[in-house]
């Protein structure tokens, strides 16, 4: 066999091999869902992946830091963000949209439909406009089914938020995603939750609203949902989160507790093997 053969022989080989080590893959990678707090400084950012789906729940602060996040966990190739979502229109939670829509492709922009004053917002909404991307409005008894199992519900608020409504905390959305028998349970910023949160069951995961702020996951609270383990998403701030008072609740209930300052991107990955989502490491 002469050279030119040979070589050729072994270059259909190695591509025949990379061919099924692909159609290996794929349904492995498609399949796999993984819930990342993004560790984003004071502000949220949670991005939800199943294969070549992504939703990305809030943007925090700045551009630099989020867009630096997500290229960890989204393929190089993947330029395109199924949805997003803010949770209210406060700077740390959108200021790093505007970055994102430059990088990526958003298909479906979701809010309370509460609007803000504030330049942050006035520049994502400018951003959206010359995208030609619409506000889509959720409230609760929305749904988002994600194509190899796992929804997002919404559970508040319980209709659509006034554009100029005051204190956007007070309205910021609750997300509830299911995944075979884990509950998380996404509380953005939002104070005072046994009010508005009357019928929640208890879950596995909890989101601590608001950074562990002081005004949130409160003692009645805690003890209707039950979370076994607790994500707080927070970074250097002079508001004193998370509040000790939150920590020691979350301490004397036994939950496990997360924090993006001291643990960075925490991840938890599910399997429809497994049927529930797990830590990962």
């Amino acid at each position: 066999m002469s050279k030119q053969k040979l070589y050729y022989s072994i270059g259909l080989g190695c591509v025949a091999f990379l061919l099924a080590v692909f159609l290996w893959w794929w349904p492995l990678y498609q399949h796999t869902t993984t819930i990342t707090f993004l560790n984003v400084g004071e502000g949220d950012a949670i991005l939800i992946t199943q294969g070549s789906n992504q939703m990305l729940i809030d943007g925090g602060r700045t551009g630099k830091d989020l867009l630096a996040r997500l290229g960890r966990h989204m393929p190089f190739w993947d330029r395109t963000l199924e949805i997003v979502l803010a949770t209210h229109p406060d700077a740390d939670h959108i200021g790093g949209f505007r970055a994102v829509l430059s990088a990526y492709d958003v298909e479906v922009f979701l809010s309370t439909g509460a609007e803000s004053d504030t330049e942050t917002f006035a520049l994502l909404a400018r951003a959206l406009a010359t995208q030609h991307i619409e506000m889509q409005t959720v409230f609760r008894g929305g749904t988002i089914q994600f194509p190899y199992g796992g929804m997002l519900t919404i559970e508040y608020p319980l209709k659509p938020i006034p554009q100029e409504m005051q204190d956007a905390n007070t309205g910021s959305i609750v997300g509830q995603f299911v995944f075979g028998d884990t509950k998380i349970l996404l509380t953005g910023d939002l104070p005072e939750e046994e009010k508005v949160l009357v019928d929640i069951q208890p879950i596995d995961i909890l989101k601590v609203a608001h950074h562990g702020s002081k005004y949130s996951t409160s003692v009645a609270f805690l003890d209707r949902v039950r979370p076994k383990e607790a994500v707080i998403s927070v970074g250097k701030n002079s508001y004193g989160h998370p509040s000790p008072d939150v920590m020691k609740r979350l301490s004397e209930r036994g939950v496990i507790v997360r924090r993006t300052d001291i643990d960075g991107n925490i991840e938890y990955r599910c399997t429809e093997k497994l049927a529930r989502c797990i830590f990962v490491p």
